[in-house]
């Protein structure tokens, strides 16, 4: 199976260099953003040859169409049929008397009512120059695939050179604070437990961490925190003096070393799930050129579904929960998947509870530590996550499975010592990014501030090992 499967993905890679260079016109056109009648007309004819039904007849004139992101890493095009059925090509009543049987139209009236989508995303890679990139492409194009099997993401329609076409799904991004919604919160417990069951053909060796944070330390001392390197201004000069210092090297290998005495399970994690990568399904309303339909996330780059005022939060809550009561949601973006200690996914969710990254002015977000779960928040989550966790790997679905104390006990250990991995990780991300991005973000401020907490942490560690004192307390026997 394995053997298969990386064959699988050798044909696949030189698949997409063949389509590319086969469709360098095309695919450029999109990528370098031509006029909206170009990008029309090359939308349209894209979904003519990966689609079916109406798509084959309609006039790409009469598609409804809008561009709904311009982020660095993809174009994102939201491509739907006419609402008058009378627009596509070559429309007639199936049982119009003027016409013959073989001068009929192949569309009737009712085929835009059959199986194919009424509306799509058209997804545009924005780099697919380079090994890595295809790399990149190719992984997030299987995991992509599967999670579309499994109802875990979006419908995959078509994959073609440079993009691929997806089902357009109406959602929004969550708020933070909506994190701790104890619906809402369940809910990610359980979207989470499901990605962690799953199996993906990567490899199963628990290295994206210290792989990432190697390449990242590297940039950020080369580079970044160079002798030579300064600041745009006064504050980022401070910062970054404060910054040089920090052997990252040493750190890296005292972390890894901590970690490697907690034993936390290796899963397929998604390694990000921050609120803007969790979507809640909103009515089917297609968006408007009046619509601030998209947003600009700076901490990730790219551009998000709108978000609800907050006095509106609550009311408007309750038109997206299912039929069963519970808030539907989506995972999105798994561009830093991998997989890891279930451990390090928990945990940097958590954290993600703290930060908010709507801060309009600079350095662009808000932290708010007193957000952070409390302990009876973390428990709930947990055993949400265990119970369905289990019950994915069991034979017996229907089974639902208690977790024990000692297994709540033992993954809040696992999040406790993770939480240093999620610290030190955004702290160099953010340095790399820092001075090369010309996204407006804070990166300094940022590096500096989960720097600040990774060192408060490990020397609460260290205090406690050194000199004996407890741990934090552990869960009895209570209802949660």
């Amino acid at each position: 199976m394995s053997l298969y499967i990386k064959n699988v993905l050798v044909q696949a890679k030189n698949c997409y260099r063949r389509l590319i260079d086969m469709n360098k016109s095309t695919y450029g056109k999109l990528q370098m953003c031509g006029t909206e009648e170009e990008m029309r007309e090359i939308a349209g004819r894209i979904c003519r040859n990966y689609l079916h039904g109406a798509w084959k007849s309609v006039d790409p004139a009469d598609l409804d169409f809008k561009r709904i992101s311009g982020g660095l890493s993809n174009f994102l095009y939201y491509v739907a049929l006419p609402s008058d059925v009378t627009k596509l090509e070559g429309f007639a009543h199936e049982s119009s008397p003027e016409l013959d049987d073989h001068k009929k139209p192949i569309l009737s009236s009712h085929s835009i009512y059959m199986e194919e989508p009424k509306k799509v995303l058209l997804r545009i890679y924005g780099q697919v120059h380079g090994e890595r990139a295809m790399d990149a492409i190719v992984t997030e194009s299987v995991i992509f695939t599967l999670l579309s099997e499994r109802r875990l993401g979006p419908k995959l329609h078509g994959v073609f050179s440079g993009g691929r076409i997806e089902e357009y799904i109406p959602a929004r991004s969550l708020l933070t604070k909506e994190l701790a919604e104890p619906a809402i919160s369940m809910k990610i417990a359980e979207k989470m437990a499901a990605i962690h069951s799953m199996d993906v053909p990567l490899s199963k060796e628990p290295n994206w961490l210290w792989k990432t944070m190697a390449k990242w330390m590297k940039t950020a001392r080369d580079e970044r925190l160079a002798p030579d390197s300064v600041g745009k201004n006064e504050e980022e000069q401070n910062i970054i003096k404060q910054l040089k210092p920090i052997d990252f090297e040493k750190e890296i290998e005292w972390l890894k070393k901590f970690v490697s005495s907690v034993e936390s399970p290796v899963v397929f994690c998604h390694n990000d799930l921050q609120e803007g990568n969790i979507l809640l399904l909103e009515d089917e309303i297609p968006p408007s050129e009046d619509d601030d339909f998209v947003q600009y996330d700076s901490k990730n780059s790219k551009y998000v579904l709108p978000q609800f005022d907050d006095q509106n939060t609550s009311d408007s809550l309750t038109s997206h929960i299912s039929d069963t009561g519970e808030p539907r949601l989506v995972l999105i973006d798994f561009e830093y998947c991998a997989y890891n200690h279930r451990g390090f996914d928990i945990a940097n969710h958590f954290q993600e509870w703290a930060y908010d990254y709507k801060n309009p002015e600079h350095p662009f977000y808000y932290e708010f530590q007193e957000n952070l779960p409390t302990l009876e928040q973390k428990e709930i989550f947990i055993k949400e996550y265990l119970k369905h966790y289990h019950t994915n790997l069991s034979e017996n679905k229907n089974q639902v499975h208690d977790p024990s104390i000692d297994e709540i006990n033992q993954l809040l250990c696992e999040v406790e010592a993770f939480t240093l991995a999620t610290h030190l990780l955004w702290c160099l991300w953010s340095i790399v990014n820092a001075s090369k991005s010309q996204i407006p973000f804070g990166y300094w401020e940022f590096a500096l501030c989960r720097l600040e907490h990774y060192m408060r942490l490990k020397q609460e560690i260290v205090k406690k090992d050194k000199f004996g004192f407890p741990q934090k307390r552990k869960i009895c026997e209570v209802d949660i």
